[in-house]
């Protein structure tokens, strides 16, 4: 598949439970992209990303019910639609750290929207970046915030509130449907398709949380992502170094040796992606040291151990060359 238009499968069972939902049989519908009811428990198999949309217009066509992706996650989400996602979602200790993980793993779901984050000292604001092959569509939208909100509600309680939505698409002509479903006056015709939290509830310690779950499921994360990209030197020298981490074998002699080519060899691939092996282990280690540092659950010896450090000191003056503050001031932050 091309580098924007994979889409998992079984996602797409939003789009098959609102079509159900609303008496339409879905079967015949699902064919004609040939896919199948069985196919959407496969969760190794993907579609382009185009065939989503096109069922969502399909579904809006037929069913002609306004707002009808408002249905999608508020009565028909499940964990298992995002894989391990989905499982490593639950078990993060905040929901700070479960958008953290949704932002950094979105690619396992699909590439053809990211999701962006912005903070302000009280607001925690999540976006769609949609990619120009597949922008916002009503119904898609109302889908992903919608759901958004649903797995937020799944960690946290159903008494936790939006402060705030908004949407690309124009105002309908009757809101009554958004005002249920998010408790709050939405924005229309907006920049982007958001939903905003406070801050004292993004990062509210969680009772589902696990921590030792939710990094085994990282782990297989990774290992997924690794395999959507086998062509991609950079994503297989990210998948190398991030199990050899904890080992402290992280050279490029290490890691060329890893993936049976030269460290010469290595260096030139590298370069045709304008990447160097020393900044690709710089970003690999604060990202996860940043994810560490939020969960809350390691001291900085842990730290250090599993980002491959043989002492304190050394990651404490490495996470200051790469975020300007120490560990300690941004695990306080």
């Amino acid at each position: 598949m091309s580098e924007l238009d994979h889409f998992y499968v079984p996602t797409l069972n939003a789009v098959w439970n609102v079509m159900e939902k609303f008496s339409v049989d879905p079967r015949p519908i699902f064919e004609n992209f040939g896919l199948h009811e069985k196919d959407l428990q496969d969760t190794s198999m993907r579609c382009h990303a185009y065939i989503e949309i096109a069922l969502w217009h399909h579904a809006q066509n037929i069913i002609q019910e306004p707002c009808l992706g408002l249905s999608a996650g508020r009565d028909t989400w499940h964990p298992s639609q995002l894989g391990t996602l989905g499982y490593a979602w639950l078990a993060s200790s905040t929901l700070e750290s479960a958008f953290h993980r949704l932002s950094r793993f979105q690619h396992l779901v699909t590439n053809a929207y990211e999701v962006d984050i912005d903070r302000t000292e009280t607001l925690y604001k999540v976006s769609i970046r949609y990619s120009k092959q597949n922008p916002a569509f009503q119904a898609r939208s109302e889908s992903i915030i919608s759901t958004l909100l649903c797995m937020s509600r799944m960690n946290f309680g159903n008494n936790l509130e939006a402060q705030g939505v908004s949407f690309v698409h124009s105002a309908p002509e009757k809101i009554d449907k958004y005002l249920n479903v998010f408790n709050c006056q939405p924005e229309f015709s907006a920049s982007s398709d958001s939903i905003t939290f406070s801050m004292e509830d993004i990062r509210k310690k969680l009772p589902s949380a696990n921590h030792i779950f939710a990094e085994m499921m990282d782990q297989s994360i990774i290992k997924a992502l690794n395999k959507l990209e086998t062509d991609n030197i950079v994503s297989q020298v990210k998948s190398v170094v991030l199990e050899q981490l904890s080992c402290g074998k992280v050279t490029e002699e290490d890691i060329s040796g890893h993936l049976n080519m030269s460290k010469r060899k290595l260096q030139l691939k590298l370069a045709d992606e304008n990447v160097r092996f020393k900044s690709l282990l710089d970003e690999i280690r604060s990202n996860l040291a940043k994810e560490y540092l939020i969960e809350q659950k390691l001291c900085l010896s842990e730290i250090a151990f599993l980002l491959g450090f043989s002492e304190v000191s050394s990651f404490s003056r490495a996470f200051k060359r790469w975020t300007g503050v120490s560990p300690g001031q941004y695990k306080k932050s």
